[in-house]
């Protein structure tokens, strides 16, 4: 298999967002990945690299999947860090090394932004072990609250 990792463009919206409604295999109508929300949020994110960088993982020109990043501040670091907020492999294309092919772009461009750390909240159980085998280190718990409060 022969995998280009690349940034995406805008003329990619509706790859990554079929790419998307795997991930979000719940993707009901109130889902980001349906909601014009969401695709306002990639197009600022095309326009604008401080707010994030999305990487597209190709073969022949197929989609095989993607990791997006977004850039936070936060004192502790000295600026800002790297947070991966999605992280999908076709499934077709899992087991050959994709996954670690898109992580790896992550960490390099998370780097040259000049992030201090690199984090992920709530790995699934199938990107779990790719992260391990890539140099992450298992930081422990992790909460979440959806807003507004109902």
């Amino acid at each position: 298999m022969m995998v280009q990792v690349r940034r995406a463009t805008r003329d990619d919206e509706a790859v990554v967002f079929d790419l998307l409604r795997q991930l979000m295999t719940s993707a009901t109508s109130e889902s980001p990945v349906n909601r014009p929300a969401g695709k306002d949020t990639f197009r600022a994110m095309m326009d604008r690299e401080e707010l994030g960088t999305v990487f597209l993982a190709e073969e022949d020109g197929a989609a095989l999947g993607l990791v997006t990043l977004s850039y936070p501040t936060a004192i502790r670091c000295g600026g800002i860090y790297g947070s991966i907020e999605e992280f999908i492999v076709a499934e077709r294309a899992r087991g050959k090394g994709v996954g670690g092919a898109l992580l790896e772009a992550a960490i390099a461009r998370a780097t040259e932004m000049g992030c201090s750390e690199l984090i992920v909240s709530r790995p699934s159980d199938l990107g779990y072990p790719v992260y391990l085998g890539h140099g992450w280190h298992d930081a422990g718990k992790c909460l979440f609250m959806r807003l507004p409060r109902e």
